[in-house]
């Protein structure tokens, strides 16, 4: 009796847990997304659930009746047959017809999610690599660094400071994807979208998002050691603080040193500094705030004339170990494009200064 009771609660318990994990399951997609492209595919998420549920209700429930309509009671077989026409039928053309609402939803999503405009307000080229992000304003008029695109807006960021865009709300954002070296994926989870950046084969989609707010991206595709840590945001802002932070960015470009907004300080976390660019004026001290946050880790900066570091350093900064700080007067430089570095970890962690 207890034995029976026992299985009997068992099956009680799996069959809670299966119901629970169907409804969790279910919300997954219960999420519309933050962009006009995102409700489509939520609309699809809602389609293929529905009739999921259907189906799911319709088996587990001719299962439950066959059980106990012919659940053994002595050992005379029920009455057999074989042949009909109207089950053969059924549950062949059932399935053709399932199948083709399906792929009609499916199509008619994808075609929608694709879509792109002939002129869109923003463009945005992205590339991928190992282990961040550059993100290329199209079109905006910003003197960018040798090598670089011209008449483009560059924002890339390190493993210890991933870069942050801002782009406008209600406008269409047209995105190209490329990767330097291995496949990446550009997945922004509120978007309900990925896309995978593929060497050598450009990619594109676009978006128009409908809610400010900040959204945080990642690379979804397995590209490395570091494949944890690529991750970038994009701030969804109205137009004139996207116009703002425009002119913001073209600004701290035309000091020829785009990836420095914050003058005069730089951080080492995760063996990484958050900045591989700094500015500095031509023949005035150059005040340098240094937050070592590695705890156990030894950093400093250092200042060469090249990437050579040939002659020695300019400024051999102190090697401090953290967590903690340090101030450095830099004596005046003339202007130039310098090398910096930390001497510890001379590969992993350098940068450029530029004096001007």
């Amino acid at each position: 009796m207890r034995r029976a009771q026992h299985r009997a609660g068992r099956r009680t318990t799996t069959a809670w847990l299966v119901l629970t994990g169907t409804l969790v399951l279910a919300g997954c997609g219960s999420y519309p997304g933050v962009t006009e492209q995102s409700r489509y595919a939520h609309h699809l998420y809602g389609v293929l659930f529905v009739i999921a549920t259907a189906i799911f209700l319709l088996v587990e429930g001719l299962i439950v009746w066959a059980a106990l309509r012919y659940r053994r009671r002595d050992d005379t077989l029920p009455p057999q047959f074989h042949g009909n026409n109207l089950l053969e039928v059924g549950w062949t053309l059932g399935p053709l017809l399932i199948v083709a609402a399906l792929f009609w939803f499916s199509w008619q999503a994808q075609h929608r999610v694709e879509a792109q405009t002939a002129n869109p307000d923003v463009t945005v080229n992205v590339l991928g690599f190992q282990w961040q992000w550059a993100f290329t304003f199209q079109g905006e008029k910003v003197k960018v660094e040798e090598g670089k695109p011209p008449q483009d807006l560059t924002l890339k960021g390190t493993i210890a400071r991933p870069p942050e865009i801002y782009l406008p709300v209600g406008r269409s954002i047209h995105f190209n994807l490329q990767s330097r070296d291995v496949i990446h994926s550009f997945y922004v989870p509120q978007f309900l979208f990925k896309r995978d950046a593929i060497p050598g084969h450009p990619n594109s989609f676009e978006v128009t998002i409908d809610k400010p707010g900040t959204y945080e991206g990642q690379c979804a595709e397995f590209c490395g050691l570091a494949h944890n840590r690529m991750h970038f945001n994009i701030r969804a802002v109205t137009e004139p603080e996207y116009r703002r932070w425009i002119e913001q960015q073209k600004r701290a470009a035309a000091s020829g040193c785009p990836n420095d907004p914050t003058r005069g300080q730089i951080t080492a976390e995760n063996v990484a500094f958050d900045k591989d660019c700094l500015a500095a004026q031509a023949g005035r001290p150059f005040v340098l705030k240094f937050d070592n946050k590695d705890a156990g880790q030894s950093h400093n900066v250092a200042v060469y004339r090249n990437e050579s570091a040939s002659g020695g350093a300019l400024f051999p900064g102190n090697v401090i170990t953290g967590p903690s700080t340090i101030t450095y007067d830099i004596k005046p430089l003339p202007k130039g494009n310098y090398f910096f570095r930390c001497d510890v970890h001379p590969q992993a962690m350098t940068g450029k200064l530029v004096v001007k």
